[in-house]
């Protein structure tokens, strides 16, 4: 992609740009490049509660004393694995900036949040405990904020446009962080 000038780049621009925190430092001053980078951050956040949860790096299906006593550098498939696990583990400085932001946002709106950022149209392809309408989406809300892992202290939704009004209150509040930059790597 060629570089373009900020004013002039569209939301599906910001979207591929590589660096999150290229997208996050124009976010201050460029509306579509917020919008872009709370799209990006909600992803991360549900990539943080769907899946890396449940990841546990360095513990290998093996014993690291397995190949003791081989020839220095012919083997150890297992220090190699254990590096490998450590290193590609997502608890990069992004990772880390979306989970700090998940934990300020209250806990409700965050919720609302991220069930509708892990939403599958009914009429889509595949089986998913996410493929519903809105109105099993509240319905089933307590399956899906345990999948989440947002169950505790989460005050049910009585009503589909209740979830709607907590998730846009989330989306705002993340969108006034990036307007003044309160997104900071560590």
């Amino acid at each position: 992609m060629t570089q373009q000038k900020g004013s002039s780049m569209q939301f599906d621009d910001w979207k591929r740009v590589a660096n999150p925190w290229r997208v996050v430092e124009a976010a201050k001053s460029d509306e579509r490049a917020r919008d872009a980078a709370v799209s990006r951050i909600i992803d991360t956040m549900l990539e943080l509660q769907l899946d890396c949860r449940h990841d546990n790096p360095g513990y290998q299906p093996f014993s690291v004393t397995a190949l003791a006593g081989e020839v220095p550098g012919g083997g150890g498939r297992s220090d190699q694995a254990m590096l490998a696990a450590l290193r590609y583990h997502p608890q990069s400085e992004w990772h880390k900036a979306c989970g700090v932001l998940l934990d300020q946002l209250p806990k409700r709106q965050a919720a609302a949040m991220l069930m509708q950022a892990a939403r599958i149209r009914p009429e889509k392809m595949g089986h998913s405990i996410w493929m519903v309408t809105a109105r099993q989406m509240v319905e089933r809300q307590d399956v899906l904020l345990r999948a989440l892992g947002l169950n505790e202290g989460v005050k049910p939704f009585e009503s589909v446009e209740a979830l709607q009004v907590a998730g846009k209150r989330a989306r705002k509040r993340l969108w006034q962080v990036l307007a003044v930059g309160e997104v900071k790597q560590a």
